[in-house]
């Protein structure tokens, strides 16, 4: 009954409700759906799942690439860490564009708090390990090396740069 009183109300408001609330409702069904009419409400949940998540793939890829266009560098590498398909990969043309644009925008001419911005943002996302600087600040401060010691298990390549050894990954 619990799990019916979910379903209706998901199936009432699948538009706006948030996926993960979606998702939870679905992976519940197994041990939820007992009769025919909880097994059909079941299948026509799972059907609006995978549409919703096809047309917010579709929307992320989207807005992905639109923000890559406008020169959004750091959101841009926010918005790939978050995809609304799980395991989905990017495409390789958004992320070609998305590794250049992350390596254009650490040169020796950023400034040093921008460096610590981008460097935040390429730690989580999926092109992380392929982003390789143009060039290093001359002279880097405090600040930065302790922002690039700390990323150095998820930039490893980048801490090497700076003279930096990765770091164990806490447990």
């Amino acid at each position: 009954a619990e799990w019916r009183d979910k379903a209706q109300a998901a199936l009432a408001d699948l538009e706006e409700l948030d996926l993960r609330d979606l998702r939870s409702v679905v992976g519940s069904a197994e041990s939820g759906a007992r009769d025919e009419e909880s097994r059909a409400m079941a299948t026509e949940l799972r059907e609006a799942l995978t549409r919703r998540v096809e047309s917010d793939h579709a929307k992320w890829l989207a807005e992905l690439a639109q923000v890559l266009t406008d020169g959004r560098t750091v959101r841009a590498l926010r918005l790939s860490s978050r995809p609304p398909k799980a395991g989905a990969p990017l495409p390789a043309d958004i992320g070609s564009r998305l590794i250049a644009s992350a390596a254009e925008s650490l040169t020796s001419e950023t400034a040093q708090d921008r460096w610590i911005t981008v460097l935040g943002a390429v730690a989580f996302s999926p092109v992380r390990q392929q982003v390789v600087p143009q060039s290093l600040p001359a002279e880097p401060n405090e600040a930065l090396l302790a922002e690039v010691t700390k990323l150095s298990t998820r930039t490893p390549e980048i801490a090497k740069l700076f003279g930096i050894e990765p770091t164990e990954a806490p447990r």
